[in-house]
């Protein structure tokens, strides 16, 4: 069920009103921002206008690198918990009533076989109503705030940070800026201030706008309506996310969980569908079902189009999800896209709101997410290639920016990941702690170098670094496991730096005259706090 505003005075606290990061819109991107910033030690506020979580299932699919991304979180039992019991990489060309005329691959998953050779994970279907209140229990859990029924009124960019203006529920113990009364409740506006401000309030974003930034228009596919009902008797489960239907004209057919289905019908010569004042006869045809009964939850027209924001950052503000890249519903890529944003982000605005990162950091975001968000709304126009390609669209992004260190990346996507310096680092079994583990389990909270069996040298050189979160696991000392050299192409002097985020930035191979001198460079470059080279410009990867 959906989350809704707590009570009276329980929001805005901490005895003041002055925070590390703001992020507006509690969707999926600004509650990955939110939780990620909150669990690396930030103040963290989430506002958002809506009086609670999504009562929408929206969207459903959940890629490899999300669930990855959930694992570390220790969200990713609860969400499977409320997951949709088909296979999110098969689609059909079917009605429910007959047998599948042909099926294959939907929304960009590969086989399991092939996932969880470079994963621990696997994707799952889970309705984002569903997904919702979930990161808002998490944000909670990890010291974050999450305001309902806020909007944002105003917010001012200051020398240091923002200024905004929230308009919601008279909070106690707050200066009032203004009220006014709305049937019998009392509403009345708050103004905080925070050192960093995130948009992940949609595609009409009031962050972007305030902020004077941009967007490009990449194109329109479709036109859309989504009818979500619940027949009055279970429809057989389907073992795919997807049936496509030509009854009684191009759509899809969607589980969405606890007994609900979407019908998406599409219009691909610019006008939009029709909108019958009784939808049963259109989802009997779709369906196979002549005598299906179905409630209307809901009724929704759309449309399927793509833009992007032109950069990612203006000054103390940042961008996140539909807010910075908006993209059609296929495959769930604008979801997936939104938590890696989010999740990527918030660590940076933590680790800087401490003082233990420089402003090249925060500069990253544009450069290292910019390509991806835009890669990811082409893609979703493409409907007929790329959101098929499976592991590549998932993990086979390679950042390039100030902060990390390495070779320009090649210029398709690629999953022959092998600890170059951009790439996720890559997954591996292995033993720690005297525990079973994946390498992906390692990362989260600090600065990690992993090695090789030579690897003391680098432990003992790491000394040299202070002031930051870095620890060293040396193979065969700290962890475990045959797969472990090769994952990571560990040859003589190897050394591999990732960031909390699970993505490396740094590697060394060979000898090394100066190891603590090599390793706190390459520290300092990684948080930026380094005198940074000249910006490379925007380029999709």
């Amino acid at each position: 069920m959906p989350i809704t505003p707590g009570v009276v005075g329980d929001a805005i606290t901490a005895g003041h009103g002055t925070y590390d990061v703001l992020v507006v819109g509690a969707g999926p991107g600004g509650l990955a921002t939110a939780l990620s910033a909150a669990r690396h030690g930030a103040r963290v506020l989430v506002v958002d206008r809506r009086p609670g979580t999504s009562g929408l299932p929206r969207a459903t699919g959940i890629n490899v690198r999300t669930v990855e991304i959930l694992r570390t979180w220790g969200v990713a039992p609860a969400v499977r918990a409320r997951r949709i019991l088909v296979l999110p990489e098969a689609a059909s060309a079917a009605t429910l009533a007959a047998s599948p005329r042909s099926s294959g691959r939907a929304g960009g998953y590969p086989s399991p076989r092939e996932i969880l050779d470079v994963s621990p994970v696997l994707p799952l279907a889970c309705p984002q109503d569903l997904l919702e209140p979930i990161l808002v229990d998490a944000v909670r859990r990890a010291g974050g705030e999450v305001r309902f029924a806020t909007p944002l009124v105003d917010l001012r960019v200051r020398p240091d940070g923002v200024s905004a203006e929230l308009h919601g529920h008279e909070l106690h113990g707050h200066e009032l800026h203004g009220h006014e009364l709305h049937g019998h409740e009392l509403r009345s506006s708050v103004r905080v201030h925070a050192r960093f401000v995130v948009g992940a309030d949609g595609t009409r974003s009031a962050v972007r706008a305030a902020l004077g930034i941009a967007t490009t228009n990449l194109g329109t596919w479709a036109h859309a309506v989504q009818v979500l009902f619940r027949p009055a008797a279970a429809l057989p489960q389907p073992h795919r996310l997807l049936t496509f239907v030509d009854e009684p004209s191009s759509a899809a057919l969607c589980p969405m969980g606890e007994g609900r289905w979407a019908y998406v019908g599409l219009r691909f010569d610019g006008s939009p569908p029709a909108v019958p004042a009784d939808w049963t006869p259109t989802l009997r045809a779709a369906t196979g079902f002549p005598d299906l009964d179905p409630e209307i939850l809901d009724v929704q027209p759309f449309t399927l189009a793509a833009e992007v924001a032109t950069t990612y950052r203006a000054g103390p503000g940042f961008l996140v999800g539909d807010a910075a890249h908006r993209t059609t519903p296929v495959g769930g890529i604008g979801l997936n896209t939104a938590i890696h944003d989010g999740h990527e982000l918030g660590w940076k605005l933590a680790w800087a709101a401490r003082g233990l990162a420089g402003d090249a950091l925060l500069t990253s975001h544009d450069a290292e997410r910019g390509p991806v968000g835009l890669a990811a709304a082409a893609r979703s126009l493409d409907v007929e290639g790329r959101p098929t390609d499976g592991l590549p669209s998932s993990l086979g992004h390679t950042h390039r920016s100030t902060v990390i260190a390495g070779p320009d990346p090649a210029p398709d996507l690629r999953i022959d990941l092998a600890a170059r310096p951009g790439e996720r680092a890559p997954h591996a079994w292995v033993r720690h702690a005297g525990r079973h583990r994946s390498t992906l389990d390692l990362f989260d909270g600090g600065l990690t170098l992993l090695t090789g069996a030579d690897g003391r040298p680098w432990a003992r050189a790491a000394a040299a670094v202070r002031g930051v979160p870095l620890r060293v696991l040396v193979e065969g000392r700290d962890v475990h496991g045959a797969a472990l050299a090769p994952r990571y192409g560990f040859g003589p002097g190897s050394a591999v730096l990732v960031r909390p985020d699970g993505r490396v930035a740094w590697r060394h191979d060979g000898a090394c005259v100066d190891r603590a001198g090599a390793l706190t460079g390459a520290v300092a470059t990684a948080l930026g706090t380094a005198p940074a080279p000249a910006r490379r410009s925007r380029t999709a990867a």
